[in-house]
């Protein structure tokens, strides 16, 4: 018994000087941002997960407004702040400052063999500069096919039915138009029907890369490995068709498999990524777009309004959607970006600091995180008064708003390449939807869950009417 009680009071001993070194490991350099490392292993990770926002504004008041450091994911972070501090990271890519992928991701996304961090941003950033399919002048062809799609997505999921839930049917929606325009594939549910294994891997992305069994990492590895198969069968059935008619399409999947600069394994495993990304932020949107929208009847017919007259002014033999089309849709677009203000689909994004760096008076050691988010200006009063009212108004105002504050594609060289994509789909679903149905919420005091991306706890069930009967 005597033994045990010393060895128990070593391991506290030996727990507390772990924990005092911990904290204090980062302090030898004294002009490091105001913070805290929080815990062991698991840092601040606990406190940012259950309320993000609420973690950067108590520390942006306790630390400093400009930055300050922390520590989850298992990563030494700091989190840049505010207009000057998104001005400083976009102006400074590739200078101070490269794309990062969190250790978590990092694993879902690449296979067992072993890559380097820099190797895996060095692909993607030749990937992203590759040709064609983002780009606008690509996009613009990918106008009748979206149309099409979400159509009949919305008559086979929404039509005849009183009652749905936005969240699974906008998630259903995305990725179907994600796995159509990325991989090319003319039977795009063939992948979306994985969705609930991307919901899966979404989940798991922003959380400590711990794969034991019971949390969120342990189930999205698993999931990773049906995606993950059901993409490679999908590109050697694509690989053959593609060298065998030499027939150029433009979709991610065709760049990847004629630029011959990755393996097979290689491309499965950046598609899942790009899916992800694809299908989840749109997704995001549409459904707060509904849920804001459906509490603003005055805004709904502000957007039918506008949606009616693009109707009425195309001809008769035009029936769908074009790229002027869109482009009318003013006020839809100023809905849709208050949307994203009030309710970001992303909090943020990481980079890696490649030098030492100096803002605010602080230094940054090479090798640490950086995280920026939406959050320090897009709902701070100091930039848009009353921040949590929805006002579309705020976007069809003929004075620009102050540079670096509404930022939710990034900024930059790395400013979100999907954005015009992005924008087109969530235009052409707000067309139809707006023109087909009117929706009231059934729970509207639905609580919002997440934390690095917002979900609404019960999925956003909606009542339909349809506008003709």
């Amino acid at each position: 018994m005597e033994a045990f009680s010393l060895a128990m009071a070593f391991l506290v001993i030996l727990f507390a000087i772990s924990f005092v070194a911990f904290r204090n490991a980062s302090n030898v350099d004294t002009n490091l941002p105001p913070g805290d490392s929080g815990w062991p292993v698991v840092g601040e990770t606990l406190d940012f997960v259950v309320n993000p926002e609420k973690f950067i504004s108590d520390r942006m008041k306790k630390h400093s407004p400009d930055i300050f450091r922390t520590n989850f994911f298992g990563e030494k972070i700091v989190i840049i702040c505010g207009p000057n501090g998104h001005k400083f990271l976009f102006s400074n890519e590739d200078k101070h400052f490269t794309a990062y992928v969190p250790q978590a991701m990092q694993k879902l996304f690449l296979s067992s063999q072993p890559k380097t961090d820099k190797l895996y941003r060095d692909s993607n950033v030749k990937l992203l500069r590759s040709p064609g399919f983002l780009k606008p002048e690509a996009v613009v062809n990918y106008v009748p096919g979206m149309d099409s799609i979400i159509q009949k997505q919305l008559k086979t999921h929404l039509e005849g039915k009183t009652e749905v839930k936005i969240h699974p049917f906008s998630r259903s929606l995305t990725l179907t138009l994600a796995c159509r325009f990325f991989l090319g594939i003319e039977n795009p549910e063939r992948v979306a029907k994985l969705v609930g294994q991307f919901d899966i891997v979404t989940n798991g992305i922003h959380s400590l890369p711990l794969n034991v069994p019971g949390t969120a990492f342990y189930y999205a590895v698993k999931a990773a490995a049906v995606i993950r198969k059901e993409l490679a069968d999908v590109v050697a059935e694509k690989k053959a068709r593609v060298l065998g008619s030499g027939a150029p399409t433009q979709d991610l999947c065709t760049t990847m498999i004629v630029g011959g600069y990755m393996p097979d394994e290689e491309i499965s495993e950046k598609l899942m990524g790009f899916l992800v990304a694809g299908y989840s932020t749109v997704a995001t949107t549409l459904t707060f777009f509904m849920k804001l929208v459906g509490e603003r009847p005055d805004v709904y017919h502000k957007i039918l309004s506008e949606q009616l007259e693009i109707s009425e002014s195309k001809k008769p033999e035009e029936e769908l959607l074009s790229w002027n089309d869109v482009q009318k849709m003013k006020y839809a677009w100023a809905v849709v970006c208050e949307a994203m203000r009030v309710v970001p689909p992303v909090l943020g994004t990481f980079r890696e600091a490649i030098t030492d760096f100096s803002y605010a008076g602080y230094t940054v050691p090479k090798g640490w995180k950086v995280f920026w988010t939406v959050n320090t200006t897009q709902r701070n009063p100091e930039y848009f008064q009353e921040p949590n009212k929805f006002d579309p108004s705020r976007f069809m105002k003929s004075e620009e708003m102050p540079l670096y504050t509404y930022v939710p594609f990034g900024g930059g060289p790395r400013m979100c390449p999907g954005k015009e994509y992005a924008r087109l789909a969530i235009l052409t679903f707000v067309h139809y939807m707006v023109k087909k149905f009117k929706w009231e919420l059934i729970e509207p005091n639905e609580k919002i869950l997440g934390s690095m991306v917002p979900l609404p706890e019960k999925g956003l069930p909606v009542r339909l009417h349809p506008r003709y009967v």
